[in-house]
């Protein structure tokens, strides 16, 4: 069950770990289909991040049984595509995606950090903004984007958006905690708000999150 209004950190996986994304346009597409559905179900995209054979999202449903409908969507016009392409039949993705409810303002800033350091943890890139498929060039860099909308507990960064990149991006000057990757981990393994995340977090007050998160 999803709560209108209430931010979701989801990730799906190619069946297998396949490689669905292996060539820059499969992922052009994949990020054309994804544009569409997303204004078609009512949800706001926060961060994103496509790796080669899985997606994090992080977003906010207007109406949260719109959720499955947008995933199964998702999936389902991209499994089309990948299998015209490569002339193969059956599935393209895990038989479940993993959706984890995000609880409150630090939850969501250590999970926009958790999402576009993806490519640096897989070893890819050295910092996030080498890398093109990320909503980090957005969030941290101020690029114009019709689809990333900022969050509350993003705005809540900056009284402008100079103030909000720069604290933003201060934001990853420190690695993420253990605690709060393993986390974060196993509330989307388990599709369980992250409550160990909040026991794990030292209780660092919101003025500290940029040295901690």
């Amino acid at each position: 069950m999803f709560i209108d209004n209430m931010p979701y950190h989801i990730v799906h996986r190619g069946h297998n770990r396949t490689n669905c994304f292996k060539f820059e346009a499969v992922k052009g597409m994949f990020f054309s289909m994804l544009c569409n559905k997303l204004d078609e179900c009512g949800i706001k995209l926060h961060a994103f991040v496509l790796m080669s054979n899985h997606y994090h999202l992080l977003v906010t449903p207007q109406s949260g049984k719109e959720v499955p409908h947008f995933m199964q969507c998702l999936g389902r016009h991209f499994a089309g595509y990948y299998n015209a392409l490569n002339e193969k039949t059956g599935t393209v993705w895990d038989g479940k995606y993993f959706a984890s409810l995000v609880e409150n303002d630090y939850y969501v800033l250590a999970c926009y950090r958790y999402i576009e350091l993806n490519p640096v943890r897989a070893g890819i890139v050295r910092t996030p903004d080498q890398y093109h498929w990320s909503s980090y060039h957005s969030n941290a860099g101020g690029l114009n984007s019709q689809i990333i909308v900022p969050h509350p507990s993003y705005e809540a960064l900056g009284d402008n958006k100079f103030t909000r990149l720069r604290a933003y991006r201060e934001l990853f000057n420190a690695d993420i905690d253990k605690a709060e990757l393993q986390a974060i981990r196993q509330s989307l393994n388990k599709n369980l708000p992250c409550q160990s995340l909040i026991a794990n977090s030292k209780q660092v007050q919101p003025e500290a999150m940029s040295i901690s998160v």
